[in-house]
């Protein structure tokens, strides 16, 4: 009976802090002062001051390099996008499959016009291409870089 009543209590004790803890959650705070006409300009809609950079990963986009109707190499990116704002971010983030689809059709175009043949390829070049691919369909583009945190060429050394 005593282990019932004490379980009873407890419960009734849990339930009103978190009630309690709920409702002082819940109070409204006070708005912050307005700013002075004379002080600087303050950050930008959507941003706080000491916040960002902010990035997207993109992940790993593979894509394989063909001759002669045989697969030669592969090439391995791994990419993350810079965005102006959170705001950009949250909408990268929403529409990163369109993003990666446009950067996958980018590296197919430049692995069939040989741009990873040879031993130099130009990561800035292929940062700039995805770059464009990703901003492709936005009127406001919201990547500011494409960083190319890995790029690398597999041969298939099957015959």
């Amino acid at each position: 009976m005593k282990a019932v009543l004490l379980f009873a209590v407890a419960a009734g004790l849990a339930f009103a802090g978190g009630y309690g803890y709920g409702r002082y959650e819940a109070m409204p705070r006070p708005a912050p002062p307005a700013p002075s006409p004379d002080a600087p300009p303050g950050p930008v809609a959507g941003e706080t001051i000491g916040t960002g950079p902010y990035y997207v990963e993109a992940g790993q986009l593979i894509v394989p390099m063909l001759a002669k109707g045989r697969t030669v190499a592969f090439i391995l990116t791994q990419i993350t996008l810079e965005a102006g704002s959170s705001d950009q971010a949250n909408m990268l983030k929403r529409r990163l499959p369109h993003a990666r689809s446009a950067m996958l059709e980018t590296l197919f175009g430049l692995a069939g016009s040989g741009s990873f043949d040879g031993p130099a390829v130009d990561p800035l070049a292929v940062s700039a291409a995805l770059l464009r691919s990703a901003n492709g369909s936005y009127s406001s583009p919201p990547v500011k870089a494409v960083l190319i945190d890995r790029l690398l060429r597999q041969d298939n050394s099957r015959s």
